[in-house]
């Protein structure tokens, strides 16, 4: 991974496919920036989803864990 500079907001981030994934993580989360291409400038988690990354990966995170006590309840 790579350390970028947000060119929204000047904050330092990791950009790149973590080891063992084909794509950046900024492929999974949704632009929600009107008229903005993924392929012009690199903008942190925050700036390019209008301030929602931290909500939408909390709520991510709530949902895989819900999902994984589900699985283990039914495998009993």
């Amino acid at each position: 991974m790579d350390k970028l500079t947000c060119e929204e907001c000047g904050v330092r981030f990791n950009c790149g496919a973590p080891p063992g994934k084909d794509h950046c993580w900024c492929m999974v989360l949704p632009n929600l920036r009107q008229n903005f291409d993924l392929a012009g400038k690199c903008v942190c988690p925050d700036c390019l989803t209008v301030g929602t990354a931290k909500q939408i990966m909390r709520a991510r995170k709530i949902r895989q864990k819900q999902r994984k006590n589900s699985l283990v309840r039914v495998a009993r």
